[in-house]
């Protein structure tokens, strides 16, 4: 902390002992909820669920997601693993904070965890995934966020960009970003169905060795968590 007397010579002002001393009340944060849904699960669903209300597209319920290059380790079980941290370091901050799932062993289709978000009343809705490609030196981390003239998601585009945009800009200041670190799309499930502003966050490509071994890396993924968690805080505290 900074020494504030130094560089000047006043002395402090007398005080009255027989005043009462002013005590300023404490600043009490929001009654604010999060909540995380660490992507994927330990068995795909496959059967077919709308890809918005009264869309006639379809896609699966629930995939395994990807898988790590060198680990081997599945992406449920690091997007888990991060979402714990990020709850974690979240309810620290002061926030009430719930993961859409707690174990691997679920069935939890793309609606049903967007449902659980909206039910919360959810000031926020991050779904966390790891990426793969084809390329193996793709490597970086993004946001995805609901497309500007998707229908589905107009009541919510404005806060999920926003909330996007600040914890993109957090990142980027120790973790390298894909392209801009900003995707916008209109074709999920999870942003469709959900009432509340909702990001996904990809944490990196796992497709890539040496990211792969990061996502496993319980220190990196601490440290990748903080700065989601400090952008996080940053989006909440100035909008809500």
């Amino acid at each position: 902390s900074k020494d504030l007397t130094k560089g000047t010579t006043k002395e402090a002002p007398k005080v009255n002992i027989k005043e009462k001393k002013q005590v300023r009340p404490k600043k009490v944060k929001k009654d604010i909820v999060v909540t995380i849904d660490p992507g994927h699960q330990e068995k795909a669903n496959f059967g077919q669920e709308p890809v918005a209300p009264k869309s006639k597209m379809t896609k699966f319920k629930a995939t395994v997601g990807s898988r790590g290059a060198i680990t081997k380790k599945s992406e449920y079980a690091i997007t888990l693993d991060a979402s714990k941290m990020l709850q974690k370091k979240l309810q620290k901050k002061g926030y009430k904070v719930f993961l859409t799932r707690y174990t691997n062993e679920v069935d939890l289709s793309n609606i049903e965890r967007a449902k659980i978000a909206n039910k919360r009343q959810s000031s926020l809705f991050i779904r966390i995934h790891a990426d793969g490609a084809e390329n193996p030196n793709v490597h970086g981390f993004s946001i995805i966020a609901p497309g500007k003239d998707n229908p589905y998601t107009k009541k919510v585009f404005r806060e999920s960009k926003i909330a996007a945009q600040t914890i993109v800009k957090q990142v980027e200041k120790d973790f390298v970003l894909y392209q801009n670190g900003l995707i916008y799309r209109s074709d999920l499930a999870g942003f469709n169905w959900s009432k509340v502003p909702v990001i996904l966050v990809e944490l990196g490509y796992i497709s890539n060795p040496q990211e792969d071994r990061n996502l496993s890396n319980s220190h990196y993924l601490d440290k990748l968590s903080t700065s989601i968690s400090d952008g996080v805080s940053e989006y909440l505290d100035k909008t809500k």
